[in-house]
């Protein structure tokens, strides 16, 4: 198994730094705290268990970072694991707002979402997902530098929401 998922150390993506590997965290972290709000103010199971996918895709993508910047090595399932663990969950999330309809009101999350200041913050985590999308199909995810630009998105993205949650 371990041969299967470590590449040739020629393909060590370069500049891949345990700094890097930290701020690959942050989001993380700030997605964590927002979805532990979000699932004890909607306490379905097919929620959380979507949220526990979605960390557990982005805890996997940092600890690949960690892999390349501390042992020198490359494993791919850590970084591609993201494309099918990610949308699972989120897939998951969404279906359970349909499934447990009766756990949540329409009418108080638009109120909260367009309420003063949380809109503000919920516009630019909209806007912070979209670039993201754009650095997805535009930049190379094995490029340090493209690396470092998602990142600081992702991070003040991730935070735009936990703001707008919290307020």
């Amino acid at each position: 198994m371990a041969g299967r998922m470590m590449q040739n150390n020629t393909n060590i993506p370069e500049g891949f730094s345990l700094s890097m590997a930290l701020a690959d965290c942050i989001p993380v972290l700030f997605f964590s705290i927002g979805s532990a709000v979000l699932a004890y103010r909607f306490p379905s199971p097919l929620f959380r268990f979507g949220t526990v996918l979605v960390i557990l895709a982005g805890s996997m993508k940092a600890l690949w970072k960690f892999v390349i910047a501390l042992k020198k090595i490359d494993a791919p399932f850590l970084s591609r694991q993201m494309r099918f663990l990610m949308p699972a969950g989120f897939v998951l999330m969404l279906l359970a707002l349909a499934v447990d309809h009766s756990r949540w009101s329409a009418s108080a999350v638009l109120r909260h979402v367009t309420r003063f200041p949380s809109c503000i913050f919920f516009l630019a985590g909209a806007a912070g997902i979209l670039l993201l999308c754009w650095f997805a199909k535009h930049l190379n995810g094995r490029d340090a530098r493209s690396n470092w630009k998602e990142q600081m998105v992702n991070g003040i993205t991730q935070l735009c929401f936990l703001l707008g949650i919290l307020l």
